[in-house]
């Protein structure tokens, strides 16, 4: 039993991962003392990761402003735009299907044990501080093993109801442009959703123009909630 025990802090990589574990052991305490329920595993989790249907613009280093010809007012101006490797990466890892928390603890409890079986295969210790660096292969190896151990999660939340995070409700909600927008051009508005800054894609929902810096409300939005009709918001803040 002193040999397990030791086994846990020695060498290096197991002293971190252990430690880790226990961090998490203290968490979940707190959530069965504390009835937490499913939304509360997401730790805030504010995006939809279904790639099927991405509901906002998350890429905060990119603007959409683009002009798009139409003839018909009522006509969607959307285009396809192609999920990017994060997104990609969160959905392979069962991510809105799972609670987030779930899939964390699972990940690092893999690592932890491939790092207890690493080091009493190899020995590490001689390595000193650079033993640490073993966690990185097994990391990434933990993360085929975690969407292995998951998989049969997805069916079961499922069935249960779970549908991830509550997807955010953006009528009525007050952003400043990051773009000028006239007629039917597209453009980028950033709103806070929890103190979150979010960008959207939006268009003026009468044609108006609205400048870069301007304080809009979102009024609509289009049926694949890929683009937010707004209107100029009447207040001192546009003076």
């Amino acid at each position: 039993m002193a040999d397990f025990f030791y086994n846990l802090m020695h060498p290096l990589p197991n002293a971190v991962m252990t430690v880790i574990m226990a961090v998490l052991m203290v968490y979940w305490l707190f959530v069965f003392i504390s009835g937490a329920g499913l939304e509360d595993l997401d730790l805030g989790f504010d995006f939809d990761v279904d790639i099927d249907v991405p509901d906002v613009d998350l890429d905060a280093d990119v603007d959409v402003d683009s002009d798009v010809d139409s003839s018909e007012p009522d006509k969607d101006v959307s285009t396809e735009k192609e999920p990017g490797f994060f997104m990609k990466f969160l959905n392979f890892m069962n991510v809105g299907k799972v609670p987030f928390m779930l899939i964390l603890s699972t990940f690092k409890f893999i690592v932890w044990i491939g790092s207890l079986i690493t080091t009493s295969l190899v020995n590490v210790t001689t390595w000193g501080l650079w033993s640490v660096l073993i966690l990185i292969p097994l990391g990434f190896i933990g993360l085929f093993f975690t969407k292995a151990a998951t998989n049969p999660m997805v069916k079961l939340f499922k069935e249960i109801g779970y549908k991830g995070e509550e997807e955010i409700d953006f009528l009525g909600r007050a952003g400043k442009m990051l773009s000028n927008i006239k007629d039917t051009k597209i453009g980028t508005a950033e709103f806070l959703v929890d103190g979150n800054p979010i960008k959207l894609n939006v268009m003026s929902i009468d044609g108006e123009e609205i400048r870069y810096g301007d304080y809009v409300i979102i009024a609509d939005e289009s049926d694949d909630r890929k683009i937010y009709y707004v209107s100029k918001e009447i207040s001192i803040r546009n003076l």
